[in-house]
């Protein structure tokens, strides 16, 4: 009877939701975003948000995909490449609500610790989806590679709750003498995406003479910690140190793959009590086709 009632309960809060919904609203599609000043009230710094996300989230709940108060974009940048490649992100924000929705955007640099670092806040438009090209380096007015973390605020700069917010993101080069272009994409994923020490999965990649394959962390925490990604079907291990605040991206150490080539990993921190997101993409030598994976707990 127990788990009848949970069931039922379970079932009633979706339908709640999916009638809350907006069936048939006006959609907009906006190319643009223009700062805006710091609500009363907002953190001005990426580590005031970590302290008060940790301080609010609660290890019990189950987080679903889908639109939500926050999201982190793992892996974007603006940065020059080999043999005159430069890569850089096009991200598009997704406001789902009826009303316009302020947001705070962090830039987590790789490598460095990020926390004091200051947030922009924007506006996204009513039930809008707004597209930027090159928004690291046009809108941020960063270089090189990070993570982008995005939290939905209220007019007095809390955490806005009734936020429905989503992103995705491509970041791209043009290819060596051609006007082709080659890319990975990166979607949306919850802050509290890992916790702790519990151990992850990372699956679907490649390394061979054809492929390589990076492999990394963004760390939410205001330490640093260090991850262990052990290949399952070797047991080489790839040890990857994230900054607070901070994302951090390494080769896969050679002998991760099977002798066909794929590429598993279980994906461990050193530490508890805190939130991280694990992650892995694999390209092509030859074409530059690349691919991304999401280590999941």
């Amino acid at each position: 009877m127990k788990s009848n009632s949970v069931a039922v309960k379970l079932v009633v809060a979706a339908l709640v939701v999916i009638s809350s919904a907006p069936l048939a609203a006006q959609r907009q599609v906006v190319e643009q975003m223009q700062g805006i000043e710091r609500p009363h009230g907002a953190p001005a710094t990426i580590g005031a948000w970590s302290a008060r996300m940790r301080s609010a989230i609660r290890p019990s709940v189950i987080a679903v995909e889908g639109t939500s108060e926050s999201f982190v974009i793992p892996v974007a940048g603006n940065a020059a490449g080999a043999n005159g490649t430069h890569f850089r992100s096009d991200v598009a924000f997704n406001n789902d609500r009826l009303v316009s929705q302020r947001i705070a955007v962090g830039w987590l640099a790789q490598g460095v610790n990020n926390c004091s670092s200051g947030l922009r806040y924007f506006n996204l438009p009513v039930n809008s989806v707004t597209q930027v090209e090159d928004f690291v380096g046009q809108n941020l007015g960063q270089s090189g590679l990070g993570a982008i973390l995005v939290i939905a605020v209220t007019e007095a700069g809390a955490v806005d709750d009734d936020a429905q917010i989503d992103g995705y993101s491509r970041i791209w080069t043009r290819q060596p003498n051609s006007t082709g272009t080659v890319s990975q994409n990166f979607t949306a994923i919850s802050l509290t995406d890992s916790i702790g020490s519990l151990e992850a999965t990372l699956m679907g990649l490649k390394q061979s003479s054809q492929f390589r394959t990076n492999v990394g962390i963004v760390n939410f925490d205001e330490t640093p910690h260090t991850w262990t990604f052990r290949a399952i079907a070797t047991g080489a291990v790839t040890t990857v140190v994230a900054q607070p605040c901070s994302m951090s991206l390494t080769g896969a150490s050679a002998g991760s793959a099977s002798s066909a080539g794929n590429a598993a990993f279980t994906v461990k921190s050193d530490g508890f009590g805190f939130w991280w997101s694990g992650f892995g993409s694999s390209t092509d030598n030859i074409t530059g086709d690349g691919w991304v994976a999401r280590a999941i707990q």
